[in-house]
């Protein structure tokens, strides 16, 4: 990033000169306004060349691989399933005991 320059002041009986000098830092602050915009349309244009990329690479592998389910137990669902095992729904459990 280039630093902003401002010409030093002039003494006061000079208005031409002052003037001048401040359309030169006017116009080199318009030139740097105009770089980086450019830049930010640059980026911007990046960004969305990006997020194509990424919706199309979303999208074929949709396509190329349905959903999975996981199906790997962890400890609690490990646990649900032996108490389902060990008193399975759908009998009457209290019958059986008296």
């Amino acid at each position: 990033m280039s630093e902003i320059v401002f010409n030093s002041p002039t003494p006061a009986g000079d208005l031409q000169t002052q003037i001048e000098s401040l359309q030169t830092t006017l116009a080199s602050l318009n030139q740097q306004v105009i770089i980086l915009q450019e830049a930010l349309q640059e980026k911007d244009q990046e960004i969305a060349d990006l997020k194509m990329r990424l919706s199309e690479s979303v999208g074929s592998t949709a396509v190329e691989r349905p959903l999975r389910v996981d199906d790997t137990l962890t400890i609690i669902g490990a646990l649900i399933k032996l108490y389902q095992f060990v008193f399975p729904l759908g009998k009457d459990t209290t019958a059986s005991t008296s």
